[in-house]
């Protein structure tokens, strides 16, 4: 069976492990970033890590996910990587093509988690989707006719940044910033999201107004979405994805409020389902979308 190396590198812990090109994980492990260090140290980890693993597995390919906004034709970090000091600049592709003599692809990680979705969760047969990733800010990745659409600048689906009624709406919508709405009405430090929930299931009249608003302003930001990309499905994920169904049905329903007549049936939200690996998945689904599969029968 074809197998390729995978990274999933994030500002806190990086995922790697093999993956077939069937989607199935066949190896999985973790370290941690130790972004402090900066990016070039980040860069000599990353290849120490995979070389034992090519050494034994033999992939056919590396794929890489990574925070930032990265260029594919190098994978060049462009930016929005403020996590790891130094890491903007750095190009991971022909680093690692010049180390393992392998074909390299490198992507965005919330783009890659949005591949994944379409391969092995949520949105599989699904043409024009989005992927929002609601945790401490809001990104996302966008698929239209099947293919990622990265943008001119690889810079397509930074919508955490839009102007919402005179607010930057992941300051506000993101989970980061319900805490921060939740500990100004009740005065309460050391909340966070999972106490926010368990309030407004016991009752709590006061989280249930901060969730509500919440809820109408993170509605307000998808059904703009809607409206500019007119996806078939819109996948949520990130911290907010584990409150589950009852998370679903108010996001539903707080979409729909928003939404005039005619869209309000046209765009079906869901959960994100890939799983805890879906970075290295999308990462893999990338590689497979971009080389050529002659010898990978079966891999699309």
């Amino acid at each position: 069976m074809p197998q390729l190396l995978a990274f999933d590198i994030g500002g806190t812990q990086i995922k790697y492990g093999v993956v077939s090109n069937t989607g199935e994980v066949i190896a999985a492990h973790s370290q941690n970033t130790c972004a402090s260090d900066g990016g070039p140290a980040l860069l000599v980890r990353l290849i120490e890590l995979a070389r034992p693993l090519v050494a034994q597995y033999q992939p056919c390919g590396i794929a890489i996910s990574s925070l930032g906004l990265i260029e594919p034709k190098r994978g060049t970090v462009l930016g929005a990587a403020e996590a790891v000091p130094q890491y903007p600049g750095i190009s991971l592709i022909p680093v690692f093509e010049a180390e393992f003599g392998l074909p390299v692809t490198a992507e965005n990680d919330v783009n890659c988690v949005a591949l994944a979705e379409g391969w092995t969760g949520a949105a599989q047969g699904v043409q024009d989707y989005l992927a929002l990733a609601i945790g401490t800010g809001i990104g996302g990745g966008i698929v239209l006719g099947g293919h990622l659409h990265r943008g001119h600048r690889a810079a397509a689906g930074e919508w955490g940044y839009m102007n919402i009624g005179g607010q930057v709406w992941e300051s506000q919508a993101s989970m980061s910033g319900l805490v921060r709405r939740a500990v100004a009405a009740s005065g309460e430090l050391g909340l966070d999201g999972k106490a926010v929930f368990a309030r407004v299931d016991a009752g709590d009249v006061v989280m249930q107004a901060v969730v509500a608003d919440w809820l109408a302003l993170l509605a307000t930001g998808i059904a703009n979405l809607i409206y500019a990309f007119n996806p078939e499905k819109i996948i949520l994920g990130g911290g907010i994805a584990g409150r589950g169904a009852p998370f679903l049905q108010d996001i539903r329903a707080a979409v729909s409020q928003q939404l005039l007549p005619d869209f309000q049936s046209m765009t079906q939200i869901e959960l994100a389902s890939a799983g805890n690996h879906a970075g290295m998945l999308g990462a893999v689904r990338n590689w497979l979308n971009s080389n050529s599969v002659s010898a990978l029968k079966g891999s699309l």
